[in-house]
């Protein structure tokens, strides 16, 4: 059966289009850019939330692609909202979120969506803890680009795909924390912020995400953070080096090259092919991490990675052919 997004939408002062729920028998909404030729430019309050206070008001767009003969009752998608959302996909013309718009989405996954999705209603993504994936598109002269507001609704793990005209790379926002700590009889509460997340959340001035920061925290996300995000980290900003300077460039050739097996080991993981080759042409492997890279696809049964990895062992250390002479 095919996937499809089903929008229940009103108008704004008749130029604009507000949703305020959405039907499909998939886990992913999908947005359209336009309904009855005018721009959907927001989300409206609950949108995709459960626990709405109110049925959302509004007609909606399309008809359901029902099997039913004459007569019979339509077959009508269920509600797309709560534990049933995965993934949301918004147009560029999509600018502001309602309040609690995915509150209590507790399996919602990733996002796309553009800079200019900028304004964002209190509490939106409570309760999205699984929420770590963002593809975002920066639009050229956005003067207000909405990636800090998203990451400061996140205080978890959150991994972008930041996109530009001029390219585009991999950033990671590790998780963080804070803890208050009452002294009573001072009658002051402290707030104390564990994680490296924190640092990487003011890599900012003003709204505009500034990467020498961003690159200069990484020594902060190493300390902090487990090896295996500091390896995602370096790679992501290697294989796509937008806007990365020479000495950051080196700071990360530096760390793979001192964790070449735990480097090798997420490329496994992730079944990523592509990028276990793009390591293995980027930092220079020995035999013996070679050996412990192969022993790790084989505990993963990674079979096509392990079968790459014994023929580039074979090829890159080939034993030297005996000469006899008589």
């Amino acid at each position: 059966m095919q996937e499809y997004t089903e929008c229940l939408y009103e108008k704004i002062n008749g130029r604009e289009i507000r949703v305020n729920a959405c039907r499909s028998y998939g886990d992913t909404a999908k947005i359209p850019e336009e309904i009855e030729g005018l721009p959907v430019t927001e989300l409206g309050a609950y949108v995709f939330s459960g626990s709405r206070r109110k049925e959302p008001a509004g007609v909606w767009s399309g008809e359901s692609q029902g099997a039913g003969g004459p007569g019979q009752p339509e077959d009508v998608p269920p509600l797309l909202e709560g534990e049933r959302l995965r993934a949301v996909i918004l147009p560029p013309t999509v600018r502001k979120a309602g309040v609690y718009a995915f509150y209590n989405c507790r399996n919602w996954e990733s996002l796309v969506c553009h800079s200019s999705f900028n304004d964002i209603g209190a509490g939106a993504f409570t309760g999205c803890r699984k929420m770590t994936r963002l593809d975002i598109f920066m639009e050229e002269g956005q003067s207000r680009p909405g990636l800090k507001d998203i990451l400061s609704e996140l205080h978890q793990e959150v991994h972008v795909i930041y996109r530009t005209e001029k390219g585009e790379t991999r950033l990671v926002f590790p998780e963080y924390y804070e803890d208050a700590v009452e002294n009573t009889p001072a009658r002051i509460v402290s707030v104390k912020v564990y994680g490296s997340g924190h640092f990487y959340r003011y890599c900012f001035d003003g709204r505009q995400l500034q990467f020498k920061d961003y690159d200069s925290q990484f020594e902060n996300l190493v300390i902090m953070d487990r090896p295996e995000l500091a390896v995602e980290a370096a790679c992501g900003r290697l294989r796509w080096p937008l806007s990365l300077s020479e000495e950051a460039k080196k700071r990360y050739l530096d760390y793979l090259d001192s964790h070449r097996a735990d480097a090798a080991g997420w490329f496994l993981k992730e079944r990523d092919g592509a990028g276990l080759k793009w390591l293995l042409d980027t930092v220079d492997f020995g035999q013996e991490d070679l050996a412990e890279a192969i022993r790790r696809a084989s505990s993963l049964q990674a079979a096509e990675e392990l079968s790459f990895l014994m023929d580039y062992s074979h090829e890159k250390f080939r034993p030297k052919r005996r000469k006899f002479e008589l």
